[in-house]
């Protein structure tokens, strides 16, 4: 019996992913993360990202009594600190297994997210193959698969609900759509587009009752975490924290200075796979205008966010998503198998590139980029405050347990520059209080008028 050509065995792969298609993307998904975190952890055991020392320090914090936005300071929206106080108290307050509890969840969302992206995918394409290739496509940024073995970070829950959110909608099933929407805001402000998404999808799908029931149910949510911070007396500075600083902390740019920005950490080929995301969103308009819409304007919106917050490949998370699933549209729209494994060679390749560019001990061309970004740039703060002298390192508060006397311990430039601009002081024992002369109320009608 000859064996089949190559063509042949690449058909037959085709089928059998194209049936099995969950497993073959639960499976491989899996691995990766796995894979890269054991990696990742081992290289460096128990290295902590600095932001993720502050969600988890905060969370054994809360348990010791401490106030959020309060006693610390913090930007981020306060579902991450119900997950980090939860793992801090199954910890036992021992700070390794915080850590490692916090990993593990980390990589929890991300893969959970990965695996609804495909999911996605196959409930708009109905493709089994695109399916597991949209999915996939999420590694071809290196930061997706590497950073959470670093520790927790919101912006993983994030994408993880917002690709339930978007899935559920599509699956008419509009309050529940709105309540992930919602949780995924709850966790980074930047969900909030989202949530906007979704009720435009469920009117689109079932009129103002669907749309009704998606403002129904992320109301609920937003009542749930909201709710307790106004019943202690902590609205304000919730508000101060995650509403008015990142408003009043955004950094200085260039429109040439951030689209540089944007491919010194992301590479050339996440540069490309903007590209290829971006022709399968036209490609599903072009098909299908009334099914794809949603996706083209969801990356269109998340695309515009370089221009609001860009501190690193994983701030574009989102974005990610919806390129992703223009991927999965490529794929889907491809009648041939031998054009759809072209496809697949190509995110292989751009997932090479991405990896190259992350990792790579000599890198000429992004050292030179960056030299010209930060020239374009220039200061991002009229005015940044330095960190006082003597403050400890993020990593050395968490792995001591240490209860910091003053509020600001993060001491990341974000929050400096808003203290500064409100005449604020960077040593003040409790966080939270309200800038302006004018009472809440009338500052915020104000506004408003």
């Amino acid at each position: 019996m000859t064996e089949p050509e190559p063509t042949g065995r690449l058909r037959v792969l085709h089928d059998g992913v194209d049936a099995h298609w969950f497993r073959c993307l639960a499976v491989a998904a899996a691995v990766v993360l796995v894979a890269a975190t054991v990696v990742k952890f081992a290289a460096d055991p128990f290295a902590v990202n600095r932001d993720s020392a502050l969600f988890q320090h905060a969370g054994w914090y809360i348990t010791q009594g401490a106030t959020p936005y309060v006693d610390f300071w913090d930007l981020k929206p306060p579902l991450i600190y119900a997950v980090t106080t939860l793992l801090a108290l199954l910890s036992g307050g021992n700070m390794a297994v915080l850590h490692v509890l916090s990993v593990f969840v980390a990589v929890l969302a991300v893969y959970s997210g990965v695996v609804l992206v495909g999911v996605l995918t196959h409930r708009l394409t109905d493709d089994g193959f695109a399916a597991v290739v949209a999915g996939l496509t999420m590694f071809v940024v290196p930061t997706v698969y590497a950073f959470p073995a670093s520790g927790i970070r919101p912006k993983y829950f994030a994408f993880c609900f917002g690709a339930a959110a978007l899935l559920l909608a599509i699956e008419d099933r509009p309050a529940l759509a709105g309540v992930a929407a919602a949780t995924s805001a709850g966790f980074w402000q930047l969900g909030g587009g989202l949530a906007i998404l979704v009720v435009a999808m469920g009117f689109q799908r079932g009129g103002w009752r669907a749309a009704g029931r998606t403002v129904a149910g992320g109301l609920a949510v937003a009542v749930a975490v909201i709710g307790p911070f106004v019943a202690a007396g902590l609205a304000i500075p919730l508000f101060v924290e995650t509403v008015l600083a990142p408003v009043y902390g955004v950094e200085g740019y260039t429109v040439a200075g951030r689209l540089l920005a944007v491919v010194v950490e992301i590479g050339i080929g996440g540069v490309a796979f903007l590209a290829v995301g971006a022709y399968g969103w036209l490609r599903g308009l072009a098909t299908d205008r009334r099914r794809y819409w949603w996706v083209a304007l969801g990356g269109v919106g998340y695309t515009g966010q370089i221009f609001l917050e860009m501190q690193g490949a994983i701030e574009l998370i989102l974005l990610f998503s919806f390129l992703s699933v223009g991927v999965g549209i490529i794929v889907a729209h491809a009648e041939l198998p031998s054009r759809r494994w072209r496809v697949v060679a190509v995110v292989a390749l751009l997932a090479l590139a991405g990896g190259y560019w992350a990792a790579a001990p000599v890198t000429p061309l992004k050292d030179d980029l960056e030299e010209t970004q930060a020239e374009l740039d220039g200061p991002k703060y009229e005015e940044l405050p330095p960190i006082p002298e003597g403050a400890p390192s993020m990593q050395t508060i968490y792995w001591e347990k240490q209860r910091p006397e003053m509020c600001h311990y993060r001491f990341g430039e974000k929050q400096r520059a808003f203290e500064a601009r409100m005449g604020g002081d960077l040593t003040k024992s409790q966080c939270g209080q309200w800038p302006f002369e004018e009472p809440p109320r009338e500052w915020l009608l104000g506004g408003l008028v």
